[in-house]
């Protein structure tokens, strides 16, 4: 009966190691998946923000340079130099 016990417990504690390890294994590999996620979205956002602040300054210039042609129209209209 004795052996039988130390038999059953010994199993038990076996089949707990076992899932203990397992459960560490699923943690690294979910630890790696979400860090290599993080990086790709990371470098995305990068690129968006370089994106994004390309277009502002293309926006710019063609902004300044509407304006520029808005000062001109007026002066042609009114006849007088904008100050």
């Amino acid at each position: 009966m004795e052996t039988e016990l130390s038999r059953l417990v010994i199993a038990i504690i076996g089949t707990g190691v076992a899932l203990a390890l397992l459960n560490v294994g699923l943690f690294a590999w979910l630890r790696a998946d979400i860090g290599s996620l993080r990086k790709e979205h990371g470098q995305r956002l990068a690129d968006l923000r370089e994106q994004t602040h390309t277009l502002e300054v293309e926006l710019r210039e063609r902004m300044a340079k509407v304006e520029g042609l808005l000062g001109g129209l007026r002066e042609a209209v009114t006849g007088t130099r904008a100050v």
